[in-house]
């Protein structure tokens, strides 16, 4: 996919942000938010083997989109593009790989916390800005910034929960990451507790 469609198939969804070491679990967990009705993931370079594992995940899953998160190098970024990642997402503005993404027509999404991070992260590449760390940020600063910059679109990660989450599509956010409300504590002994979780989110976000 273009840039132009990952984003409309990332419009107003919530995107599951897979972090942990073992491989092994993120599959497991990735595979199970996806049966639930999830089906945007973002596999981040936290994870061992985080491109082979983007890799399988497309290919056992290939009406979901899976993107690679904390990007945080352009040897990163190529190697996100080369595993088939959908988008590539990073916890901070990084203008070389703004370009790498603009060059090879690939979603890009880097963060910003502040009106003018958020300018610079759109200026370099970002076609929605991550609005991160989103537990420390108001919902309201969506409608603040979109204010006087209408073209620049939002999308908070972190702290995003069943709580907040409509708070943040009715303030105009793009889309919503989530990660730890989802997966914290899960293995594969209590997967049915990920299953409520996601359930519980998308019945919040209505």
């Amino acid at each position: 996919m273009n840039k132009q469609e990952t984003k409309e198939k990332l419009r107003n969804k919530i995107i599951a942000v897979i972090r942990c070491e073992d491989s092994k679990k993120a599959k497991l967990i990735a595979n199970t938010i996806i049966e639930t009705g999830i089906d945007v993931l973002e596999i981040t370079f936290t994870v061992k083997g985080a491109p082979e594992l983007i890799k399988e995940l497309k290919a056992e899953n290939p009406k979901a989109v899976i993107g690679a998160g904390t990007v945080i190098t352009l040897d990163q970024a190529k190697e996100a593009l080369n595993s088939g990642a959908d988008f590539i997402v990073s916890p901070c503005t990084i203008e070389e790989i703004g370009a790498f993404c603009r060059e090879h027509n690939i979603f890009c999404s880097m963060a910003a916390a502040t009106s003018t991070e958020a300018y610079n992260s759109h200026k370099y590449g970002s076609d929605v800005v991550k609005l991160f760390p989103g537990e420390y940020i108001n919902p309201g600063i969506i409608k603040g910034i979109k204010a006087p910059m209408p073209f620049i679109d939002m999308m908070p990660t972190g702290g995003v929960d069943n709580n907040n989450i409509k708070a943040w599509f009715d303030n105009g956010a793009f889309a919503v990451g989530v990660g730890g409300h989802l997966t914290k504590g899960i293995d594969e002994t209590n997967l049915d507790v990920l299953r409520a979780r996601c359930e519980a989110l998308i019945n919040a976000a209505k």
